[in-house]
C-alpha cells in the first residue's frame, strides 16, 4: 500500500522546522552571551569611571586643604614681622 502523499512531505518539514528551530535557539544564545558580556564590560568601565572621579576629587580636596594652610601660615608670618 503506498503511502499517503501529505504524510510523506509532512516529515521532511517537520524536521526542517525542528532544525530551524535548533538552529534559531543556539544563535540566540550566543547573542544573549554577547549581551550579557558588553553589560559586564560596561559596568567595569562605568565602575572605573567612578574611581576615577574619586581619586580625582580627593586629590582636589587636599590641594585645596593645602593652599588654605598655607595662607594661613603666611597670615601668622605677616601678623608676626608687623610687631
Amino acid at each position: 500500500m503506498p503511502r499517503h502523499p501529505d504524510r510523506r512531505s509532512a516529515r521532511p518539514t517537520a524536521l526542517r522546522i525542528a532544525l530551524f528551530l535548533s538552529l534559531s535557539v543556539s544563535l540566540s544564545a550566543c547573542g544573549l552571551g554577547d549581551s550579557g558580556s558588553a553589560a559586564v564590560t560596561a559596568a567595569k568601565l562605568k565602575a572605573s569611571e567612578a574611581e576615577s572621579a574619586r581619586a580625582t576629587k580627593e586629590k582636589l580636596e587636599q590641594q585645596i586643604a593645602d593652599s588654605q594652610q598655607q595662607a594661613a601660615q603666611r597670615q601668622k608670618e605677616i601678623e608676626a614681622a608687623t610687631r
